[in-house]
């Protein structure tokens, strides 16, 4: 529906409410005014003849009351006349027969003769105030509904005029109105169309060239925005095309090999250095064009890095799970060419569900790793080796004291068995008795002494024997697997190697617990660790200011699913400073000459990397120090 039509429509409703009001006003008031005289016209019909005929009706002048009946039915909209006694006897009537054989009713509203289209009124015959009878008249209602009707026709025509003049009227005015937003809806959807800066032809000073005056200066800000808009994306698209030469020149320009890849699959985007290294593949007639294809293409020029055959097809799974992986899900895998060369691939998530692999050439940095490897196990051996040395004078310190026990205990032995075997071949030639004999040679300090001899010699056999299985045990080379060793028997172990590096300063208490049994390990590194603990918590508390008795205590217990190990001294303590770098490689807190900082590095080398677990250290200036080692179990079942 148009603005005009409803302009048209909303004028001509609102003239159809008014006149419908002033109509049914109108009607209403024309129709209660000619009641009203009606009703008051027939109450003085009534008394007038009441009135003209109390003379004759007094007299019994029937011939005058006949009379006065015919005068008055001589009026076109009297129906009927009747008079009655004062016994209710007709005396006379006159006029409609219809109307004079109907039982009189008396009616007080015009709405009571809508049955019978008669007003019938009644009044009484007095004289001197007494009644002597009544007469009853009946008026016609034809008169005045027609009137009303002629009334109501014309008022309806008179409306129906003025509302079709309204009509025509707001017609006109709904066109003049609307001429203007015509032609704001043809600009509108000119602009709409494209068509900035388009302008309307304003004249008027009203509501509506106002909002043409704003309009045309909306469609001029709009061309003005679409221009700079153009501006900006011919800039952008500039910017864009010199962004993608420098990142294609940059690509091109990398060793690495580049491969970017859309979200659907597809290969947007290979570097020159792709080409270079896998030229048979990246020519334009066998280049794949998804990279699942390339994929397989390449897993039959690759092979696993140290046996590791998840590498290998890493290339492949990265394909097949391109469209479902995260933006934050990368891959990272090692491959080896045909000719031997070890590669590093790495599959990156773009923002747009694409992915970019880059394919490093770490030949070298693994032949430097593996190089590296194979120093660290020389140095970790030299090391080991320096341990040995270091304990070397102890252990044969160790070994000393009790082989010359051995060898006095044994002499005394010889000599004693040489005494009595003298004595006994004198005895069976005859010479001299048994009882001058053994006063002789001190049978009874003998019969004593040699056994408590042999004794302390078996005694002195197994402490070398036991320092012997110590030094074996740490010196001995590890297997390539972890084994399941006893940690106590492997504590009191490097408690025996190292007793001459602290006996002189300290005393050792060794608390293991009873469900502590076997743990995964490499015994001789593990040895190695803890040698190294104890022989530095012996130097920082020979190293303490203050004077007091040397302690260290080892303590080893299950907790969960892994064997902690704590080595405890109350030395000096480390600075805080310095203890933050205890474990960098050639870092040492002894002076000059005493430490080589190789001891510390190597043990969180074989505590995390070698046996998968943790060595940390707390210290306290004054107080001494705590290292903690905890060891994974998970392959003890």
């Amino acid at each position: 529906m148009s603005f005009r039509l409803k302009t048209v429509l909303g004028i001509a409703a609102i003239e159809f409410v008014l006149l419908a009001i002033l109509v049914i006003s109108g009607l209403h008031y024309l129709r209660s005014s000619n009641e009203a005289q009606l009703l008051e016209r027939s109450q003085v019909t009534a008394r007038l003849f009441s009135t003209m005929t109390s003379d004759a009706l007094l007299s019994l002048d029937l011939a005058t009351l006949d009379a006065l009946v015919s005068q008055t039915l001589q009026n076109d909209d009297i129906l009927y006349v009747r008079v009655r006694n004062a016994n209710g006897l007709v005396v006379a009537q006159g006029g409609d027969e219809e109307a004079l054989a109907a039982d009189f009713s008396q009616d007080t509203s015009i709405e009571a003769t809508s049955n019978d289209r008669r007003l019938d009124v009644s009044a009484p015959i007095t004289s001197a105030g007494k009644e002597f009878g009544r007469v009853e008249i009946g008026l016609s209602t034809t008169a005045i509904e027609a009137t009303l009707a002629d009334a109501t026709r014309w008022m309806l025509s008179i409306a129906a005029m003025e509302i079709f003049l309204v009509a025509i009227f707001g017609l006109i005015l709904g066109t003049v109105l609307t001429k203007q937003l015509a032609l704001l809806r043809k600009g509108a959807k000119r602009v709409a169309q494209g068509e900035f800066g388009y302008q309307l032809r304003v004249s008027g000073r009203d509501e509506l060239a106002d909002t043409s005056n704003s309009f045309n200066r909306m469609s001029q800000a709009l061309a003005a925005f679409a221009k700079e808009a153009e501006e900006a994306r011919q800039k952008a698209e500039a910017e864009r095309e010199h962004a993608e030469t420098v990142m294609r020149d940059a690509m091109n320009s990398m060793e690495q090999s580049v491969v970017v890849v859309d979200p659907h699959d597809r290969i947007e985007f290979v570097n020159e250095a792709f080409k270079g290294t896998y030229p048979n593949i990246s020519a334009s007639e066998n280049m794949p064009e998804s990279f699942v294809e390339l994929s397989c293409v390449l897993s039959e020029q690759l092979e696993p890095v140290e046996d590791d055959g998840a590498s290998l097809n890493a290339l492949l799974d990265s394909a097949a799970h391109l469209e479902g992986v995260s933006e934050t899900e990368n891959m990272q895998w090692q491959s080896r060419t045909l000719d031997g060369r070890v590669l590093m691939n790495s599959r990156r998530q773009m923002s747009n569900g694409g992915v970019v692999v880059v394919e490093t050439d770490i030949t070298e940095l693994f032949d430097a790793v593996e190089r590296n490897r194979q120093l660290e196990m020389e140095v970790m051996q030299s090391q080991k080796m320096e341990s040995l040395g270091t304990l070397a004078s102890g252990i044969a310190h160790e070994i000393n004291t009790p082989i010359q026990y051995v060898g006095d205990n044994v002499k005394f032995a010889h000599d004693s068995f040489t005494e009595l075997n003298t004595a006994l071949e004198e005895l069976r030639a005859g010479k001299g008795d048994l009882e001058a004999k053994l006063e002789e040679m001190d049978w009874e300090y003998i019969s004593e002494e040699v056994p408590r001899a042999l004794q302390e010699a078996s005694d002195g056999v197994q402490t070398v024997s036991r320092i012997v299985s110590s030094v074996k045990t740490l010196s001995h080379g590890d297997a390539t697997e972890k084994t399941l060793y006893d940690l106590s028997d492997l504590i009191e172990n490097v408690v025996t190697v190292s007793r001459n590096q602290w006996k002189y300063c300290a005393e050792i208490h060794c608390d293991t617990g009873a469900d502590l049994g076997q743990v995964p390990c490499y015994p001789g590194d593990l040895s190695q660790v803890l040698i190294n603990m104890v022989v530095n918590a012996a130097q920082a508390i020979e190293e303490s200011d203050e004077v007091r008795a040397g302690l260290i205590r080892i303590a080893a217990k299950r907790e969960d699913d892994e064997a902690q190990i704590s080595i405890v001294d109350n030395g000096n303590g480390i600075p805080d400073d310095k203890i933050e770098r205890i474990f960098d490689l050639f870092f040492t807190t002894k002076a000059p000459g005493v430490g080589t900082g190789q001891g510390l590095a190597i043990s969180r080398s074989i505590i995390e990397e070698k046996h998968g677990g943790k060595l940390s250290v707390e210290s306290e200036v004054g107080v001494g120090t705590t290292f903690k080692i905890c060891l994974p179990l998970a392959e003890a079942a």
